[in-house]
């Protein structure tokens, strides 16, 4: 079975505006990438009051230097998204896959809409990397390994970006996520590959947790009207509302 794992690169989350689709097709049963392919959206690119508000703006010098050595290729969104097609029909492509899949998925009704042309995923079915690995990747070894490198979430949470999956996977902390597409596109390839070999079946659905929580252990210190005071070590806090009581765990 052939599967396509595929990433974009916006201008922002607000405006979804494509610049960059990178995506490969690969042999689910031995591994093997088939194809890769690199486009940079020709619209956005020359469109520069709009490009330069991008995130990653700055590593357009990386697109021109790809450009010219060809490994990725410019051309109009729509004529992006017929190659797409083809490509999945001569691959007899399945199933496609992407980290944090309903942006992406996004990204492409938007774009479709906006250049009023056909959606390369009309006729095949999105699953999400990122389930993937909260359920066959993340576990207690895992959560080890980001309290060793403070892998957290800015709410404080454990870190389950690409990225820090890679790192994990791979054991290597000096992996710094290029956030091109098809860059990307490949590190989620071997994220997707390493859940399989946890016992993922690529058939079916794993839906991704909103966070991973971390519990921290905490001290409660109360001072009663005598002056005296009481420490409760804890890592959680419920409070019962209907008994307005508060529990610590």
């Amino acid at each position: 079975m052939n599967i396509c794992i595929f990433d974009t690169e916006t201008i922002s989350i607000d405006k979804p505006f494509c610049y960059n689709i990178g995506y490969v097709i690969a042999d689910a049963d031995t591994y093997e990438i088939v194809l890769r392919r690199s486009f940079v959206v020709e619209q956005v690119w020359h469109n520069l009051p709009l490009f330069t508000t991008a995130y990653y703006a700055d590593k357009r010098e990386i697109y021109v230097a790809e450009m010219r050595a060809r490994t990725t290729i410019m051309d109009k969104y729509g004529y992006i998204c017929q190659q797409m097609i083809r490509d999945f029909k001569n691959f007899n492509v399945e199933i496609a896959f992407a980290f944090n899949s309903s942006f992406d998925e996004k990204v492409f009704n938007f774009n479709c809409d906006w250049y009023k042309c056909a959606n390369p995923f009309d006729n095949i079915p999105i699953k999400d990397i990122r389930g993937f690995a909260h359920y066959f990747i993340v576990d207690d070894v895992y959560k080890n390994f980001c309290e060793e490198n403070s892998y957290f979430t800015d709410s404080g949470n454990y870190s389950t970006t690409a990225e820090t999956v890679f790192r994990y996977i791979m054991n290597d902390t000096n992996f710094n996520e290029a956030h091109t597409a098809l860059q990307d596109a490949e590190i989620e390839t071997s994220i997707l590959f390493a859940c399989v070999d946890s016992g993922a079946n690529l058939k079916d659905d794993y839906q991704a947790f909103r966070s991973i929580p971390r519990k921290v252990e905490k001290t409660l210190k109360i001072v009663d009207t005598n002056k005296d005071t009481y420490c409760f070590k804890y890592s959680e806090i419920r409070i019962n509302k209907a008994k307005t009581n508060i529990v610590l765990k």
